[in-house]
């Protein structure tokens, strides 16, 4: 089946390279990889593309929104990256940071993701879908050629681990168990509240692109999530992060009338959640001073920053939008200067 979608991209020194979704008629690019555990799952990825596109000749189904983006060049695959939704409903999509396999490559770098990135977000027609990519702080050249495209800088994110923390731990006893008895599991008793804590606790651009029902925490949820809960009341969750496949990252949540007399509860739960997860890492947001500062006094130590960039139709499209020549200037200034939040706060959302 030929796709009439693809994106090529000409050198200076004349070669070149052509982008686009992964199937199987690329097979013979496949057995020529000599990486054997990446040409596993290319080869899942070709199947489920090719799949997908048949699905839709013959019944009309629903595009699966799971992608593989390759940049081939002559006979052999150079680079690829990943799409998948971050909701159910699907209106906000995750492109992976692009991976490079060909250091030889005519292109340089920074062409073969801007190629990458720029196939990605053209084989989508949703209206409402936005796309988030997260980059390293010092990823210039994936900063760049995202906002080259559109992105725009959202805000940033500081992702943590233990260190030496877990060799301090002391023996269990009794008094550590009792402090930490109110972290109980996420189920369906109590998801309808965590679903309401969380997007009370982000911020309105961000629940207004997420999108979060309850299928999408339970999604997140595994046998290291967990939910602070006192007297009726969330205090705080931990969260596995789907932004990532291959690290296991968890997003950490506190409340923002946060009372200080609970931080040793929080402090014992951290230890025995890298006790038991070492090579995990926690996600916080970097505008929550208030939280950085005592993961700090946890001794736990900064192993990176990552800015979220975001890509979103409905906002590009009013932006392009011509100004009426019989507008006055006090609705002029109001959209300026806009009083009140464009994102509503949500109304507690109802069990399903």
């Amino acid at each position: 089946m030929k796709n009439d979608t693809s994106y090529s991209f000409q050198s200076k020194k004349g070669m070149e390279v052509t982008f686009e979704e992964l199937h199987i008629r690329h097979i013979n690019l496949l057995i020529d990889l000599k990486n054997k555990e990446l040409n596993k799952w290319f080869l899942k990825m070709a199947i489920i593309n090719t799949f997908d596109d048949l699905k839709i000749f013959l019944n009309n189904l629903k595009k699966n929104k799971n992608k593989c983006i390759i940049a081939i060049s002559g006979n052999e695959i150079i680079g690829y990256l990943n799409i998948y939704p971050l909701n159910k409903k699907e209106t906000c999509l995750k492109i992976s940071k692009p991976k490079l396999i060909n250091s030889n490559c005519s292109l340089t770098d920074k062409e073969l993701t801007l190629g990458l990135i720029k196939k990605s977000i053209s084989i989508t027609n949703i209206k409402n879908s936005s796309w988030i990519i997260n980059a390293e702080i010092n990823n210039i050249d994936l900063i760049s050629t995202s906002r080259e495209l559109g992105f725009q800088p959202l805000g940033e994110i500081i992702l943590w681990n233990d260190f030496l923390i877990n060799k301090n731990l002391k023996q269990e006893n009794s008094q550590d168990y009792k402090l930490i008895k109110e972290f109980q599991n996420i189920n369906k008793e109590n998801l309808l509240k965590i679903l309401n804590f969380i997007r009370s606790n982000q911020s309105p651009l961000i629940r207004n692109i997420l999108d979060f029902d309850q299928d999408d925490i339970l999604k997140r949820n595994d046998s290291n999530s967990k939910a602070l809960i006192y007297d009726e009341s969330i205090l705080c969750t931990i969260l596995k992060d789907i932004n990532y496949h291959e690290e296991e990252i968890y997003t950490l949540t506190i409340s923002r009338f946060w009372d200080d007399r609970y931080n040793p509860i929080l402090k014992e739960f951290i230890k025995r959640f890298f006790l038991k997860n070492p090579l995990s890492n926690l996600k916080t947001y970097k505008e929550n001073l208030h939280l950085n500062t005592f993961l700090e006094e946890c001794d736990l130590k900064e192993k990176n920053q990552e800015i979220i960039l975001i890509r979103n139709t409905i906002v590009r499209n009013e932006a392009k939008q011509v100004n009426k020549i019989n507008q006055s200037l006090e609705s002029i200034f109001k959209k300026l200067n806009p009083q009140g939040n464009p994102y509503p706060s949500p109304y507690p959302l109802k069990s399903k």
